[in-house]
């Protein structure tokens, strides 16, 4: 019995190892067929042989696009100080406001005022009521009667004269109330006649001009109001600040300075032997010590046509879009970088595109992939990546002239190289830069 137990222990387990093996099996050969999906994916583009022009170096000072210092509109007392210094701003964000108390009564007076206006025209543009138009046709009527009455009397009186039964006295008062009847009939009836015709397009004018008078006066006060908060301009960070809350301040006073560093300027004197090669819009090549792994690319923005009379160089500005890192503007204002200005001689030179420079502290380097066969151009296929080391020249747009052991058409990872590393395997999709 003890004999056979241990058979049977010793069968299931070969059972088990022989399940394992196969599982381990299957899962390696679905891995097998995985494999290739599972590369990391590049882009690649070929690349380019031409002429460039080596650099000439030269430092400059990073300086603000835009530098402005923002003032108040208008004389109050400081309510609430929205920026410090050193804070990012929004384009119409709010710096400061002030107390409004006086300015909201002065508004609400206003359009108080205007519905007064308004009303008043309403009133001249609806015209006359029909209760005022038979009021007037009652008084016209009644007036006609009274007329006619009077008339007829001093008809009677008239005769009376005639056989002496009057006086002459009698006559001239049945007269004058005759004509008094008659002239209050004219009246009544004028009234009747103004209130069918109702209110005159002068009238109906000049009420209109009140209103817009009195708009207009509202809009100044509400324009007034928006004076009371200072908003920023544009994009950029507050670098002094000159009041706080509680301060009274006058029309004009300065609140704080604002720089934009979302693009800058880097500012270098060339000299005239070097000025005279260069063109606006050429693309510049900047290095700066604090930001070794950046690649900044700029464009010559201004020559100025004027020489400093001690130096004899003439100011040249570049203009780079700027990058954060952490919130924090990679080019501050003030800072001394090094401009690679393409007025060298003309040499032969290979170029990719920016986007495949590999920056590692002060070392730079590009991916290439080595394919089998032709370069695919519509397909994917598979390459294995290879580290190459090169020395970066001047930039042409999105390309830059690079110095290393590269060949023309070699294909170069443009996307996806963060994460490489040398002899690794890639799915290789084509760009053209």
């Amino acid at each position: 019995m003890p004999v056979t137990q241990t058979a049977m222990t010793v069968f299931r387990y070969c059972l088990l190892l022989v399940a394992t093996v196969a599982a381990g099996e299957k899962i390696a050969a679905a891995q097998g067929k995985g494999d290739k999906g599972q590369l990391p994916p590049v882009s690649v583009t070929p690349i380019r042989s031409g002429q460039s022009n080596s650099s000439y170096q030269l430092l400059g000072t990073v300086t603000p696009s835009r530098t402005t210092t923002i003032g108040y509109a208008l004389a109050g007392r400081i309510r609430v100080l929205h920026a410090t210094r050193g804070d990012r701003l929004e384009a119409g964000e709010a710096i400061a406001d002030m107390q409004t108390g006086v300015v909201e009564i002065e508004i609400a007076s206003a359009k108080a005022e205007l519905r007064l206006v308004q009303q008043q025209l309403a009133e001249l543009q609806a015209g006359s009521r029909a209760e005022d138009i038979a009021e007037a046709k009652t008084r016209m009527d009644a007036a006609a009667a009274i007329a006619r009455r009077s008339s007829s009397q001093l008809s009677r009186i008239k005769k009376l004269v005639q056989s002496r039964a009057a006086s002459v006295e009698e006559v001239d008062v049945a007269t004058a109330e005759a004509d008094s009847s008659d002239q209050f009939l004219r009246a009544a009836t004028i009234a009747h006649q103004r209130l069918l015709a109702g209110p005159r397009i002068e009238q109906v004018a000049q009420a209109q001009a009140r209103v817009d008078l009195q708009s207009e006066q509202v809009r100044l006060l509400e324009d007034r109001l928006k004076k009371h908060t200072v908003i920023a301009p544009f994009d950029g960070y507050v670098t002094n600040e000159y009041t706080e809350a509680g301060a009274w301040v006058t029309a004009g006073a300065p609140v704080i300075d604002l720089i934009e560093l979302d693009t800058v300027q880097v500012e270098v004197a060339v000299p005239a032997a070097q000025v005279v090669s260069l063109r606006v819009g050429q693309s510049i090549r900047v290095e700066c010590d604090q930001r070794p792994d950046v690649l900044l690319v700029g464009q010559l923005e201004r020559i100025v046509p004027a020489a400093d009379t001690r130096s004899r160089t003439f100011p040249v500005l570049v203009r780079i879009k700027n990058k954060l890192d952490n919130g924090t503007p990679m080019l501050m204002s003030g800072m001394v970088v090094r401009i690679d200005l393409p007025i060298g001689p003309t040499t032969k030179s290979n170029f990719v595109p920016t986007d495949a420079i590999v920056l590692d502290g002060l070392t730079q380097s590009v991916f290439v992939v080595d394919v089998d066969g032709p370069p695919p151009s519509d397909s994917v296929q598979t390459g294995v990546v290879r580290k190459v080391p090169v020395k970066l020249g001047a930039a042409d747009g999105e390309w830059i002239a690079v110095n290393g052991d590269l060949k023309p058409n070699e294909m170069v990872v443009t996307r996806g190289n963060e994460r490489l590393t040398v002899g690794q395997t890639v799915e290789v999709s084509v760009g053209d830069g």
